[in-house]
């Protein structure tokens, strides 16, 4: 059958099916030699998802230790670009354990298999162990190879070293430049290299970049550039040079449109999705995020930053604390080589809600594990996300004292950095500092200078925060004097479509005894309920409980227990089901409650 099919048709032979028959009569090398040549012509084509998974077959299936050995070197390098899941990282754990590659196969199958740890299956701390066990083999045997490991071992983690050690492995890496020849290797060592010093906020990035604007001679030179392009939009876009990253997105997009690699294709997505979320383009983000976090639930790092953004949606943008929690939480959790972004944005919504809960020790429990890897690692350029939040919830738990230390590491820690995102969020510290030590008016001009550079940084939802922590200084200076501005933030967030945003600083402003004018009391509403107990009516029927109720609304329990008195009263209703019954659980709710 084999022959016949061989013999037969025209154009090349269906060599995945070649393989099967060869199997079947027992003919292994005929079959393997088939079935690794497939995935040669797949891999060489861009089609790096078919190439992953037929290599990753033939290791699975070569009786032989040498033919183990070259297949599952091809299969590390190519999986890279592919979904590598946990089948991939056995078959070339397997190899590496126990069939004894020589020093320069297994140096090579060892950086490729960290880049894999790093992408898509591991985590930092075992993808940067992995590089650095494979440099020594390769400095001997293959020093163009070890060049690119060190340009590897150079990318920094939050979860990882500390950032003078990613330092180290790019100087060791430029010594070795010279020596890089191979179009390939040079195109992987120029991504790494860009990448690791865009993510340290080095000013040297943006010439660094350059190197990735020549024109591609293979499939795999060019998936390079691409990979390279993306995590460079990741970077720019965390240090707050938002028109840079959609620059380098569509260099990025450009690069793709002859080669198929979910990996990089997904890593667009989630770049989009972040490079949405900070410019506060949000109109069916939520939907946009969920989308994303299903196609790629088999990449973590994808899934995580996905569902990050998912999270900071629900919370922000639909009011959902509970749905908000949990996706935070889970993005915190799926992460494996999170660069700065991931694990620090999701501690920071959570110590919010908790913030906005009364509950500062919480908050400060949101935020320690963060904090505690910023300490460890160094990697200050990415603190602007949390440590805002996180000086708040300090000084709530009578800790200013250690929230002045983390500031004063936050600036010294960014003083030779290119990253305006925390040279603004490091503002926003020193006014909470200037609040919190009783110098409001100097807190007032320093969030006004913060909320300038977000603006100038296309950063609205950023610029309004630190214009709503202004606003709070002014109603503690002027008092009702002072409405307008925080009304002026509410009608901000309005237009950001920001829902809990603008229940915190309605609570705001009934703190300080204000009540805007379009707000109508609720006798004039009758037996008809009022929007806010319409929007708890929906929650109750959610199935929610009081205080998750007040988590989204940004109210007091006591104040949601009377808007539900209130609600079963109008609706003469004799428990929360009858709630639902009354026509608010099915779409009936708008009708109702006209």
């Amino acid at each position: 059958a084999a022959r016949a099919l061989r013999r037969g048709g025209e154009g090349p032979p269906p060599l995945a099916e070649l393989a099967r028959l060869y199997a079947a009569a027992g003919r292994m090398r005929e079959a393997l030699r088939c079935l690794v040549t497939a995935a040669d012509r797949a891999a060489a084509t861009g089609d790096y998802a078919t190439a992953t998974r037929l290599y990753t077959r033939a290791v699975a299936e070569d009786p032989r230790a040498e033919g183990r050995i070259r297949t599952a070197a091809k299969l590390a390098r190519t999986a890279q670009l592919a979904r590598a899941g946990e089948p991939v990282v056995a078959a070339v754990r397997r190899v590496l354990d126990e069939d004894d590659p020589p020093p320069r196969l297994r140096g090579e199958i060892r950086l490729h298999l960290s880049v894999v740890l790093r992408n898509q299956s591991g985590g930092a701390l075992d993808s940067l162990n992995e590089v650095a066990r494979a440099v020594p083999d390769l400095e001997a045997s293959d020093p163009q190879t070890a060049a690119r490991a060190m340009a590897v071992a150079a990318i920094p983690s939050i979860k990882g070293w500390h950032v003078d050690r990613h330092r180290e492995w790019l100087e060791r890496g430029d010594a070795l430049a010279d020596r890089v020849t191979d179009p390939v290797a040079r195109a992987a060592v120029a991504a790494n290299r860009a990448t690791a010093l865009m993510l340290l906020g080095d000013p040297r990035a943006w010439t660094a970049a350059e190197a990735l604007r020549g024109p591609a001679g293979s499939a795999m030179e060019a998936a390079h550039h691409a990979r390279g392009w993306t995590n460079l939009a990741h970077a720019a876009s965390a240090l707050g040079y938002g028109a840079r990253a959609r620059e380098f997105l569509g260099r990025a997009t450009d690069g793709l449109a002859d080669t198929s690699s979910p990996y990089l294709e997904g890593l667009i997505q989630t770049a989009r999705l972040v490079l949405a979320w900070h410019e506060g383009r949000w109109q069916g983000l939520h939907a946009a995020a969920d989308r994303t976090a299903r196609l790629y639930r088999e990449i973590p790092d994808l899934t995580s930053e996905a569902m990050l953004v998912r999270g900071l949606t629900a919370l922000h943008v639909l009011g959902d604390v509970p749905r908000a929690r949990h996706d935070l939480a889970e993005a915190a959790r799926t992460t494996r080589y999170d660069t700065g972004l991931i694990l620090t944005a999701s501690a920071a919504a959570t110590a919010r809600v908790h913030l906005e809960a009364g509950r500062p020790g919480r908050a400060c429990d949101a935020v320690e594990e963060v904090l505690h890897r910023l300490e460890r690692t160094g990697g200050w350029v990415w603190a602007g996300e949390v440590l805002p939040v996180a000086v708040e919830a300090l000084h709530g738990s009578g800790q200013t004292a250690r929230a002045r230390r983390l500031v004063a590491d936050f600036a010294a820690g960014t003083a030779d950095s290119d990253a305006p995102a925390a040279r603004a969020a490091l503002t926003v510290c020193r006014a909470l500092l200037a609040e919190a030590g009783g110098r409001p008016e100097e807190a007032v001009g320093l969030l006004a200078d913060a909320e300038e550079r977000w603006r100038l940084l296309g950063r609205p939802f950023d610029a309004a925060r630190a214009a709503e922590a202004r606003g709070r200084c002014l109603l503690d200076l002027r008092g009702e004097a002072a409405a307008d501005g925080v009304q002026e933030v509410v009608e901000v967030y309005g237009r950001l479509d920001a829902r809990w945003d603008v229940a915190r600083c309605r609570r705001l402003l009934r703190r300080h005894a204000i009540v805007t004018t379009h707000r109508r009391g609720r006798l004039g509403y009758g037996d008809q309920l009022s929007p806010r107990e319409q929007e708890v009516a929906r929650l109750v029927v959610q199935g929610r409980a009081n205080r998750d109720i007040a988590e989204s609304l940004v109210l007091s329990t006591r104040t949601v227990e009377h808007h539900v008195a209130r609600i079963m009263r109008k609706l003469n209703a004799s428990s929360r089901t009858d709630i639902a019954r009354a026509g608010w659980g099915d779409g009936g709710a708008e009708t109702r409650g006209r």
